[in-house]
């Protein structure tokens, strides 16, 4: 049956785009009804404009802004950092990067405290990778050795298979505050997912990390890459680890098969990329105040087309729209004949999009609001 559903995806996504919304529109009516049918994002579909905006960027409001449910998870997953030692000295930093808002907002299907501790100790302890090992000269950060870094970090969160002894040695060795947080993060996936969820969390980390790795041997040379190039990195060095944990803590499964057909994989890529462009385009002026070179989708398309850089933001803003409008037809034609569970992911990745704009526009670890 699922074949056949594909077949009819396929047969839609070969359509020119004019047609795409009126075929989607037959289906529906004559298709599946249930769980997500009425919630999916056809309803933006129906209400965009015929053109995509490049000067304010699209979104949809959260699907939950439960403030009180942010702060009490922001405040648990301060007490597990202080406890780690990380951020040490700098927690009200921590505090107001607001973490667990961050996973109130995007996870925005889960009750269990639980699983969205989980989800918000992965936010910390892969945000701060970034702060730690890869991106903040402040914090002590060398360009030549961020490949160690990740390399040891990865040991971190998929521990290599070794004698006893080196066993032992690689634990004692693994000692960054950072790396005790990356090894609670996946043995709580380890608890609440399955082996192919928590392979599936391990896969995007190590494309986070090749991302970062990237992204460093540009700050190395004072290097500004094309606009294919930053994007091709920019996908992997993102938010999509994140988005991929979003039926674990919703406490259902995606099988991988599923998870890993071409059309889903887009729709799964492509909104991880929208996601860090929001953190590009709202991001640049803490990194100015940081002192931190600029390697950001404004920078890559002006140099690439010789525009000032109000024109190069502008059409930062219309990729990000563009992108949003595929991710949102991708994602109604694979709704139309989804499974129960692909179709519940479908809806937990636009709550993801959807948070995650809000809270990089309140969190002062970007917007400084």
């Amino acid at each position: 049956m699922w074949d056949a559903y594909i077949h009819v995806i396929n047969s839609v996504a070969m359509q020119s785009n004019a047609n795409t919304l009126d075929l989607i529109k037959s289906i529906l009516a004559s298709g599946p009804k249930g769980l997500g049918t009425g919630m999916t994002n056809i309803a933006a579909i129906l209400n965009r404009p015929d053109q995509e905006s490049d000067t304010e960027l699209r979104h949809r409001a959260p699907y939950r802004d439960d403030v009180a449910l942010g702060e009490e998870l922001n405040e648990r997953l301060l007490k597990w950092a202080e406890r780690l030692g990380m951020y040490e000295g700098h927690l009200d930093y921590l505090r107001k990067c607001n973490f667990g808002r961050y996973v109130m907002l995007t996870h925005a299907f889960s009750e269990d405290r639980e699983r969205l501790f989980f989800a918000g100790q992965a936010n910390v302890a892969l945000f701060g990778v970034d702060d730690y090992f890869v991106d903040d000269e402040r914090a002590g950060v060398t360009h030549d050795m961020v490949g160690r870094n990740l390399s040891l970090c990865m040991s971190a969160i998929d521990e290599p298979a070794l004698t006893g002894r080196y066993t032992s040695d690689t634990r004692k060795g693994l000692s960054h505050p950072i790396h005790h947080g990356l090894r609670e993060y996946i043995a709580n996936a380890e608890r609440f997912g399955t082996p192919q969820q928590v392979a599936r969390l391990r896969h995007e980390d190590m494309c986070l990390f090749v991302g970062m790795c990237h992204e460093s041997s540009w700050r190395m040379n004072k290097m500004v890459s094309s606009v294919w190039e930053y994007l091709g990195c920019r996908q992997m060095n993102g938010l999509t680890t994140c988005i991929a944990m979003v039926d674990i803590v919703e406490a259902y499964e995606v099988p991988h098969n599923i998870y890993s057909l071409p059309k889903v994989r887009q729709v799964v890529k492509i909104a991880g990329l929208i996601t860090v462009l929001v953190n590009d385009l709202v991001s640049s002026k803490k990194e100015e105040e940081a002192g931190a070179l600029q390697f950001g989708i404004r920078e890559a398309i002006q140099k690439e087309e010789g525009c000032t850089f109000d024109e190069a933001h502008r059409k930062g803003i219309r990729l990000h729209n563009d992108l949003l409008r595929i991710f949102e037809d991708e994602s109604a034609k694979l709704m139309v004949f989804a499974t129960p569970e692909l179709r519940r992911f479908l809806i937990g990745v636009e709550a993801w999009v959807a948070g995650n704009h809000r809270w990089h526009f309140t969190s002062d670890r970007y917007s400084g609001k």
